[in-house]
């Protein structure tokens, strides 16, 4: 159950997960120092500065998921500054997913201000800077996920970032349920299921709705060409035509919607995204016996040769580097 007529959620849903660290086991004096290098190893660029010099709890667990991570994070009143370490081309470079369980939290980024709530979900960009304050003892969960990746199939999230998509809303409800259930299960999972579970979560983003107010008249064109792409990558001959004939609108007013809205024409779409979920699958442990050129063609590549040069062009090596870098 959840209070204030949210679900409420047990204490430390991540019970076999990887402790990064538990000030209960730490000297007091030296919690504060443990506490920041332990924040700076989970979050490359992070500080902290706690209410309390001498904090009487606090832990940081971790559990992998794939190319991503699922962080439970404990802690008293403090006041965290994030300056990234990566620039947002890079594929080190991460969108987190914010689950406020206990407590509340203020987030500033982007010139955006957001209070999030226990139930409440909140997206930080970690290719630019943000700002987390907490008054009070709280329990958050964050999971990063490769931003390329989430952007590349949700990019309407980006207007998302530092808002607080609230638990009143039926699609947030049920993303909450799904990352609080991972959290539960997820220390459980083999590889191969984490890997897979991050791919499902990634996909269950389109859950978050912009609110009315952000809404131009044009989203749902561009939700509806992100599906028709999403939906027939594998297939050699999707076209920007394809797309713009699902909507019965002409290939140069979509490329256009596209272009004012994502900063990216139909094509560039279609391409990008064959490539990320190509990657991907050479990165799947499920996969990696599995040939290049079967996962090329599974993307729709019509060559193994074009495929190669593509990857090289975006990633800077080959396909068969990627998957063992």
């Amino acid at each position: 159950m959840w209070r204030n007529g949210l679900p409420q959620v047990e204490a430390g849903l991540l019970p076999e997960a990887d402790s990064v660290i538990d000030l209960r086991e730490v000297d007091q004096n030296r919690r504060t120092l443990m506490w920041n290098s332990a924040a700076r190893d989970s979050w490359p660029g992070i500080t902290v500065t706690l209410d309390s010099p001498l904090p009487s709890g606090g832990s940081i667990k971790r559990v992998p998921l794939g190319a991503g991570d699922l962080f439970e994070v404990e802690s008293l009143a403090a006041d965290v500054d994030f300056h990234p370490t990566q620039s947002s081309c890079t594929r080190n470079a991460f969108l987190s997913v914010m689950v406020q369980v206990e407590g509340a939290t203020q987030v500033h980024q982007n010139g955006l201000q957001a209070v999030v709530e226990p139930g409440d979900i909140c997206l930080l960009d970690e290719s630019s800077r943000f700002r987390i304050v907490s008054q009070e003892w709280g329990r958050i969960y964050f999971l990063r996920l490769p931003r390329a990746q989430a952007l590349g199939r949700h990019p309407l999230l980006q207007r998302l970032v530092a808002q607080t998509l609230s638990s009143s809303d039926t699609g947030t409800s049920l993303l909450t349920d799904l990352l609080l259930r991972l959290g539960k299960d997820a220390p459980k999972l083999g590889d191969a299921q984490r890997n897979a579970a991050l791919g499902g979560v990634i996909q269950m983003l389109g859950l978050a709705s912009l609110p009315e107010g952000k809404l131009s008249p044009t989203d749902w064109r561009i939700r509806r060409a992100i599906d028709f792409i999403e939906q027939n990558l594998q297939q050699q001959d999707l076209s920007p035509e394809a797309v713009a004939r699902d909507q019965r609108i002409s290939r140069r007013r979509l490329d256009a919607i596209m272009q004012q809205q994502l900063g990216r024409s139909i094509s560039r779409q279609i391409w990008s995204r064959r490539l990320e979920r190509a990657s991907e699958d050479l990165r799947n442990p499920q996969g990696f016996h599995q040939p290049i050129a079967q996962i090329a063609f599974a993307n729709g590549f019509e060559n193994v040769a074009h495929f190669t040069r593509a990857f090289k062009n975006r990633y800077l090596i080959t396909p068969g580097q990627w998957r063992l870098n």
